[in-house]
């Protein structure tokens, strides 16, 4: 009888679970990054003694007014971090796909940005 140690990995299933590790890190590190910065933001707003709920900072003051030490813009912040970490998502798979030179799924990353940069932009705007 073979032990487990005598089993060989197809290396293709070795690649596509390195790659579904790597990009599963990623949405659970951003998930935790945005939480604390919520939560920061929050406890920053309510030292304040102010409602978070009743400012928020537009889209394109995020980041001046971040630079200016706004409480709000810190909590909204964390909100654009867990808003954007599906797009780091979809770059480290694209960087997976392309180092395994996987060309379909390289292409569709890539439409798959395109459209994600396009509603940013509509977005900004």
């Amino acid at each position: 009888m073979a032990s487990n140690s005598d089993a060989t990995v197809d290396p293709r299933v070795e690649n596509d679970v390195s790659a579904s590790v790597a990009i599963s890190r990623t949405l659970f590190v951003g998930l935790l990054v945005s939480i604390a910065i919520m939560l920061l933001g929050l406890a920053l707003v309510a030292g304040e003694g102010k409602n978070a709920a009743t400012h928020v900072v537009p889209l394109d003051r995020v980041i001046p007014d971040l630079l200016h030490g706004s409480r709000p813009a810190v909590l909204d912040s964390g909100i654009l971090v867990l808003f954007a970490t599906p797009l780091v998502g979809v770059v480290v798979a694209f960087v997976q796909f392309v180092r395994r030179r996987d060309a379909e799924f390289s292409l569709i990353t890539v439409l798959l940005l395109v459209v994600l940069a396009a509603g940013f932009l509509v977005a900004l705007h």
